[in-house]
């Protein structure tokens, strides 16, 4: 038999029309199946497109296209062939409207100020202060720069109340290192220190009073708490900490001024103090959970965001109390650092010290000083927090 009458009978092999193959104009187009016993699945459509050398990722089936024809061959059997309309995936709507994105984008709407629920508190941290160190111009630079941050709290509270945002309490959280000790923490220390370690007690109860008499006129609830830091350890002759992790400078002058405070219960009643009986505390501050310590309990190498996280992260499959927190911060890096690369959110509060000579000299760094104050509360949304300013 010659070829082209091997093609003449070839082609008669099936329906004129329905010969089996695909059309394909680059966004729409048919394809026709060999004889088949029963309509064509899903799955199968999907087989037969790939098959032809289209991707069924971007080419389906038109619902409801689907047609058969059923031819009876010269020894009795009946073919059932099928067609089915293709199109682009592209096309079914599946991409976004970018006109109508658009649209959106440029409309105009009148200003309304959103309705806020929940409550909303002021969290003051006051974080290594390390009264007595004699760097970057002492003790003297330092209870200015702290003093000044505590005076500017009255038009911190007030500018939110402006903007609608009024406060409902303040936290004033001590997370460490408020004192600098004497001896024993760096090389050097002994020399540079120009306060001794019972004129460093007595200057931080003065700030910390300071603060509270600043903030507890303006507000209807105060908070007073602390934990505790490596420079409050009780220290021997070998600069180890060798009492309870409790027995510590930082616990122990918030401890005397809630004493004073609590002499004074017409003035002082709605000022509460919370210490830490270890080395952590978690507080719900207006129905979010915060967690505050002081950086040294962490350990191991990297960037001091990833040493924190990890550290967050044993605690939490420890079952700790620090687990159930959305928020923690700490002390002890001395800059600023706000991550929230856990899902939940890790804040490293700056510094109020004059810096270190010791510390630029081997690392290169140094941050500004400033005091960290933070919004917190169920009124701020799912993160729990905002209004984060430094005051200087």
């Amino acid at each position: 038999m010659f070829s082209d009458e091997v093609e003449a009978a070839e082609s008669r092999r099936h329906p004129s029309g329905w010969e089996p193959g695909i059309a394909w104009t680059g966004d729409s187009g048919t394809i026709t199946t060999a004889p088949l016993e029963a309509e064509p699945t899903s799955g199968v459509w999907h087989e037969l497109v790939a098959d032809w050398g289209l991707d069924p990722a971007t080419t389906e089936v038109v619902p409801g296209s689907i047609q058969v024809r059923a031819w009876d061959t010269h020894d009795g059997r009946r073919l059932k062939y099928y067609r089915a309309a293709l199109r682009a995936k592209s096309n079914t709507g599946e991409r976004a409207d970018i006109d109508a994105l658009c649209a959106i984008a440029m409309r105009r709407r009148s200003i309304v100020a959103p309705v806020v629920t929940g409550e909303r508190a002021l969290l003051v941290a006051l974080s290594d202060w390390q009264l007595g160190k004699g760097e970057g111009g002492g003790s003297a630079a330092t209870t200015t720069r702290i003093c000044a941050a505590i005076d500017a709290l009255p038009a911190r509270l007030r500018e939110l109340k402006r903007s609608g945002r009024e406060i409902s309490a303040v936290y004033l959280v001590g997370l460490g290192d408020l004192v600098e000790q004497c001896s024993g923490h760096y090389p050097a220390q002994a020399f540079t220190t120009d306060l001794d370690r019972r004129e460093q007690l007595r200057l931080a109860r003065r700030l910390i009073l300071r603060a509270v008499d600043t903030v507890a006129p303006l507000v209807p609830r105060v908070v007073l708490a602390a934990v505790p830091g490596n420079h409050g350890e009780n220290r021997n002759g070998s600069g180890k900490a060798y009492t309870r992790t409790t027995d510590n400078d930082d616990l122990a002058v918030v401890e005397q001024v809630a004493e004073v405070l609590a002499a004074n219960p017409a003035r002082y009643t709605h000022v509460s103090t919370v210490l830490a009986d270890s080395a952590t505390l978690v507080l719900d501050v207006a129905g979010t959970p915060c967690a505050f310590a002081h950086g040294h309990v962490r350990s191991g190498g990297g960037h001091p965001a990833q040493r924190a996280e990890n550290w967050w992260r044993g605690q939490v499959m420890g079952r700790q109390p620090v687990a159930d927190a959305s928020l923690l911060l700490s002390g002890h890096y001395h800059h600023l650092i706000v991550s929230e690369a856990t899902g939940r959110t890790f804040v490293q509060v700056p510094a109020m010290d004059g810096g270190s000579e010791w510390f630029t000299a081997t690392t290169g760094q140094h941050s500004p000083p400033g005091m960290l104050t933070l919004g917190v509360g169920t009124a701020y949304g799912p993160r729990g927090w905002g209004d984060l300013a430094v005051l200087n």
